[in-house]
C-alpha cells in the first residue's frame, strides 16, 4: 500500500438545512467543530497533505482549521463534489492515493479510514457504505451480479422501492493517477454539478469496479440539520465518557455528565452528577469534581475537590477545597492547600499556598500571599471607573470581615484589618488598621485574631 496519502476534506457547501449563520462544519460536537473531528481522524493516517476545500464562509472555515499541515483550496463556485476534488489536484501533487472526506461526518474514526484504504488495495477506488432502514436523501448503492458496486444512485434519481437499503456514506479513497484521469470525464448533472459518485459507475463500466468497506449507521452519520447534530452529540458524548471510564475515571452518573472531546483526566479522578467539563480542562489524579460543577479550560491539581462551583480559564493547585458556589475565573491561579468556599469569587488573581477564603468574598486583580486569611465579606475594590488596579496582600495577613480594600493598595505581611475597615492606603507589615477610612489601631495585648 502507498504511504504517500493525500486527504481532501470537503467544507465548501452552504449547509442550508442547518438554518444557521454558522457554517455547517463549524457547529460543535462535544465542544469541537465537526469538521475538526474529521481532520483529526485523517491525521491519524499520517497523510502527506490535507487539503480543505472552502467556499461558503471561507474565511471563517480557514480561521477555525488553520494549521501548518492544512492547505486550503477555494471552490469559488459550488459546482459539486467532483469539481471540488479536481481543484485539489495541484495541492495533492505527488500523492499516490487520495482520500476524500465530508466535513460534516464527525463520527468517523481512524479505524474506519484505515479499513477503507485496505479495501481498495489494487482497485481504482473504494468507498464507505452502510445499511440503513431509511436512506432518505442519501445515495443508494447498486451492485452487479458479482456483488461489486456498479453505481451510486442519488436520492433525486432513485425510482426503486422505498425502505431499507445500502447507502453511500461519503468517504472515498482513490488511486491518484486513476482519479486525475477520470475526474475530467465526469458528466455534468441536471443541476449543473459534477458528482464524485459518478466515478463508481465509471470504474464498473471500465471493467475495474471499486470496492466498499462497511460502517454502522452511527459512524457514517452525516450532519445536515439540527436533529442529526443532536444525534451526533449524543453518540460522541457516549464515546468520550466510555474512553475516560476505561482509563480509570469514575463517573458516577454518565447520564448527567458532559465532557468535551478535548478535556483530559488522570486516573482516579471522580466526577459526580451534573458536571460539565469543557474545552481543554485538565484534572489531575485523586480530584473530585462535583456535583453540579462546570470547568471551562480549567486545570485542577491532585486531590482537589471542586463542589457546585464554576472554574473558568484558571488553575487550581493540589489538595484544595473549592465550593460550594464558588466562581474562579479570568486567569486566576490558586496555589496548593487553599480553601475557597461558599460564594467566594476570584478573578485575575494569584492566590498563594494555604490561603483561606471561606465566605462571601471577592478577590479581583489581587496577589494574595501564603497563608493569608480572607474573612467573610472582604472585597477588593479594583475598578475606579476608568481602569483596573491591583491589590497586594502579604503572607500571613488577616483581612477582617467586611473589609473594603480600595485598590491600588498593599497590605503587608502579618498585617491585620479589623472588621468593617475601608482601607484606602498601604498597611505596613505587622500593622493593624481599623475604621472608615482605616487608620492604625493598637490591639489589646494578648487578644486573639478571629477566624474567618
Amino acid at each position: 500500500m502507498s504511504e504517500n496519502l493525500g486527504v481532501v476534506v470537503l467544507a465548501a457547501g452552504k449547509g442550508t438545512r442547518m438554518k444557521s449563520r454558522l457554517h455547517k462544519v463549524l457547529h460543535p460536537v462535544c465542544g469541537v467543530p465537526m469538521g475538526q473531528h474529521v481532520i483529526d481522524a485523517a491525521r491519524k493516517l499520517n497523510p502527506a497533505t490535507i487539503a480543505v476545500v472552502v467556499g461558503h464562509q471561507g474565511e471563517a472555515v480557514r480561521a477555525a482549521f488553520d494549521a501548518t499541515d492544512i492547505t486550503f483550496v477555494d471552490q469559488t463556485e459550488l459546482n459539486g463534489t467532483g469539481d471540488a476534488v479536481l481543484r485539489c489536484r495541484e495541492a495533492l501533487e505527488g500523492c499516490d492515493e487520495v482520500m476524500v472526506l465530508n466535513g460534516d461526518c464527525p463520527l468517523i474514526t481512524p479505524a474506519l479510514l484505515s479499513n477503507l484504504r485496505d479495501a481498495r488495495i489494487i482497485r481504482p477506488l473504494a468507498f464507505v457504505s452502510c445499511d440503513v432502514a431509511e436512506p432518505g436523501r442519501l445515495g443508494r448503492v447498486v451492485r452487479d451480479a458479482k456483488g461489486d458496486p456498479a453505481a451510486i444512485i442519488e436520492a433525486a434519481d432513485y425510482e426503486g422501492p422505498a425502505g431499507p437499503g445500502e447507502i453511500n456514506a461519503g468517504q472515498y479513497v482513490f488511486d491518484a493517477a486513476w482519479l486525475w484521469r477520470a475526474l475530467p470525464l465526469v458528466p455534468v448533472s441536471a443541476k449543473g454539478e459534477y458528482y464524485l459518485t459518478h466515478l463508481v459507475s465509471m470504474a464498473a463500466q471500465s471493467g475495474t469496479p471499486g470496492a466498499t468497506t462497511s460502517a454502522d449507521a452511527a459512524e457514517a452519520l452525516g450532519v445536515d440539520d439540527r436533529l442529526k447534530l443532536a444525534e451526533a452529540e449524543g453518540i460522541m458524548r457516549r464515546r468520550v465518557l466510555e474512553r475516560h471510564m476505561l482509563a480509570g475515571v469514575t463517573i458516577t452518573d454518565p447520564a448527567t455528565t458532559y465532557i468535551d472531546a478535548t478535556a483530559s483526566f488522570e486516573a482516579d479522578v471522580t466526577l459526580l452528577p451534573n458536571c460539565h467539563i469543557l474545552g481543554r480542562s485538565a484534572v489531575a489524579t485523586g480530584a473530585v469534581i462535583g456535583p453540579g460543577t462546570t470547568l471551562r479550560n480549567a486545570t485542577i491539581g491532585d486531590d482537589t475537590t471542586v463542589q457546585s462551583s464554576v472554574v473558568e480559564e484558571s488553575t487550581i493547585g493540589a489538595r484544595c477545597s473549592v465550593g460550594p458556589f464558588s466562581h474562579i475565573r479570568g486567569g486566576a491561579v490558586i496555589g496548593d492547600d487553599c480553601e475557597i468556599h461558599n460564594y467566594a469569587e476570584v478573578k485575575n488573581s494569584n492566590i498563594a499556598d494555604g490561603v483561606k477564603m471561606h465566605h462571601f468574598s471577592y478577590m479581583g486583580d489581587a496577589d494574595v500571599g501564603a497563608r493569608a486569611n480572607i474573612a467573610a465579606g472582604t472585597i477588593t475594590c479594583n475598578y475606579d471607573g476608568e481602569q483596573k488596579n491591583r491589590t497586594v496582600i502579604g503572607e500571613d495577613a488577616f483581612i477582617g470581615s467586611d473589609t473594603m480594600l480600595i485598590a491600588p493598595v498593599t497590605i503587608g505581611a502579618r498585617a491585620y484589618t479589623a472588621t468593617g475597615s475601608v482601607v484606602t492606603r498601604d498597611v505596613g507589615p505587622g500593622e493593624t488598621v481599623a475604621g472608615v477610612p482605616a487608620r492604625p489601631f493598637q490591639r489589646k495585648s494578648g487578644s486573639k485574631e478571629p477566624s474567618s
